[in-house]
């Protein structure tokens, strides 16, 4: 896939090529950087009126605490279904309920998240469950305990085109941020 990315980046043609990916590949951060025809898009979640007739279509109660359930899994389309699911099934539809619990539930979105697990590194591993682990905002920084600031940077550059983690700008400094469902994720690897 990568020599068929950088041919159709760096041949002259009038074609289009749309790629949906959890992760950005390496081939495109290159291209992006030499070719202005190639660009990523990273999307966030859902909006508000998409997510709500997503939750209506599933026959979700308790209306007012869409947001709060919206929130907690990011806008994620699949997740916000999947969760939808188990609400109906063991909460008879009832949002409020499902939120009375205090950790974040993720059922089968687990297994989803199990598949990218897998192919993270030791080192990137050691970087999520740390960050997890973290309360409050967290600076790009190296502060994971054995790794040296090459192997901490290069596992956060490797996360973000993974789509795990999040940087933003916050009071001119980067900000590392995960979503909640992925925290929660690895806060419990950290305990198996």
């Amino acid at each position: 896939y990568g020599q068929f990315l950088n041919e159709i980046g760096r041949s002259p043609h009038h074609s289009c090529l749309l790629l949906l990916s959890w992760e950005q590949p390496t081939e495109i951060a290159i291209l992006e950087t030499e070719n202005s025809h190639c660009k990523t898009l990273h999307l966030k979640g859902l909006d508000g009126s998409s997510t709500t007739e997503l939750l209506t279509n599933r026959k979700l109660k308790d209306r007012e605490r869409w947001i709060e359930l919206i929130q907690r899994y990011s806008g994620n389309p699949l997740w916000l279904n999947i969760i939808s699911a188990t609400i109906s099934d063991l909460f008879n539809g009832s949002v409020s309920k499902f939120l009375s619990y205090s950790s974040l539930f993720l059922g089968d979105i687990e297994s989803l998240l199990d598949e990218h697990y897998l192919r993270l590194s030791e080192t990137e591993k050691l970087v999520m469950i740390g960050l997890a682990n973290q309360p409050g905002i967290t600076e790009v920084c190296p502060n994971i305990e054995n790794l040296s600031d090459s192997d901490y940077l290069k596992a956060v550059q490797s996360l973000k085109k993974r789509s795990l983690l999040e940087i933003e700008i916050e009071n001119s400094n980067s900000i590392l941020r995960l979503n909640p469902a992925i925290q929660e994720y690895f806060k419990n690897k950290n305990h198996h």
